[in-house]
């Protein structure tokens, strides 16, 4: 799916990235070339408008070569993804000329004061991947009649996209992994934004007829999360599987620990591959039925997908912890790939969706 040269530039720029603390701009041209921020843009705004079975597939390769670039690509191709829930004209305006990177955070954490022809928002907002180079954050905020009005007294949460030039960065993106990600928080001080710049992520208010935009966010989200562990934790066993195999020509270790240790990656590498065929396989069914207008037979295939996510995700952590303490000095230096994943994957799997 990526070409090799591709692939060479994700590896020799991974841990520059990472001391960076940013996605290099060599790999954001190559973002830009190939249009995967808007893997999910209508295509009559100039996007990919990818089904959802071939979108994951992409981001689940470009996480298992550096999951600060899947994870990036993920975030901000799924917010650039709300496309299909805005104004028709605001969004075409927007997105055709292909430079559009949205980004954000989900949580309303901020107020919307309702004005004539829009809002006045105030707030801060934590974790929006890619903050250096979005051209606008996106944000839930609870809409409020005053300043004076009580969150608690309104039950209205809307969606907004605010340009860059009236958000202030913080940078406190301060992890031990997934560093290239920059998932700083921002903050917002009585900005107006037209009502246009407004928006209701739900499928009964999508602005553009695609079936992409009729499958629920929470299963999307979900979907688009679950292939960027199953990516990391891939290319993590792969590693393991090279440091083992080097460390088998040791014959003292070998004899010591080889079959043992073989033994538990093969099963791991055996449940990974087990896990992505169901997966691919429920979002396959629930896709078609969706295309089918059958969307009602679709809730208990979504209730499925998060229950494989979230227990296969569980196993997951725990096969990987336990494989890492086998692996020696490698595991704990860290400018190693094998390092590197690791602390990738334990930070990706912090995000509240999909925990348990």
């Amino acid at each position: 799916m990526l070409s090799q040269d591709i692939i060479n530039l994700i590896q020799e720029s991974q841990l520059s990235a990472a001391k960076a603390g940013v996605l290099p701009d060599a790999i954001l041209s190559e973002v830009a070339k190939n249009r995967w921020f808007d893997l999910w843009v209508p295509k009559e705004y100039g996007g990919l408008q990818k089904a959802l079975v071939e979108g994951c597939q992409l981001l689940e390769s470009l996480a298992y070569w550096d999951g600060s670039l899947g994870w990036t690509v993920t975030l901000c191709a799924g917010a650039n993804m709300f496309a299909g829930f805005i104004d028709s004209d605001t969004a075409n305006t927007l997105f055709s000329n292909g430079a559009m990177c949205f980004g954000g955070s989900g949580r309303a954490s901020g107020k919307a004061i309702k004005v004539p022809n829009g809002y006045r928002i105030t707030g801060r907002w934590s974790y929006a991947t890619g903050a250096p180079h979005l051209t606008h954050f996106t944000c839930n905020a609870v809409v409020i009649a005053d300043a004076h009005q009580s969150f608690s007294k309104s039950e209205l949460v809307k969606s907004f996209f605010i340009p860059r030039e009236h958000v202030l960065i913080d940078p406190d993106w301060q992890t031990f992994g997934l560093e290239a990600t920059a998932s700083h928080s921002f903050t917002v001080h009585d900005v107006f934004v037209g009502v246009e710049n407004s928006f209701d992520l739900d499928p009964t208010c999508a602005t553009h007829p695609g079936v992409l935009y009729q499958y629920p966010f929470q299963p999307f989200a979900e979907c688009t999360l679950f292939v960027n562990y199953l990516g990391m934790y891939n290319r993590y066993m792969d590693l393991v599987q090279k440091n083992f195999y080097l460390r088998s020509k040791n014959p003292d270790w070998q004899q010591q620990y080889g079959k043992l240790f073989f033994k538990q990656l093969d099963a791991a590498q055996e449940f990974a591959a087990h896990v992505r065929l169901q997966f691919y396989a429920l979002v396959e069914e629930s896709w078609d039925k969706l295309q089918s207008n059958r969307e009602e037979c679709n809730e208990d295939l979504y209730k499925n997908i998060h229950k494989l996510a979230t227990e296969s995700l569980r196993l997951m952590r725990t096969q990987l912890l336990d494989l890492h303490v086998k692996c020696g000095i490698e595991a704990a230096q860290s400018s190693s790939e094998l390092n590197m994943v690791f602390r990738n994957f334990f930070t990706a799997t912090q995000h509240a969706i999909l925990q348990s």
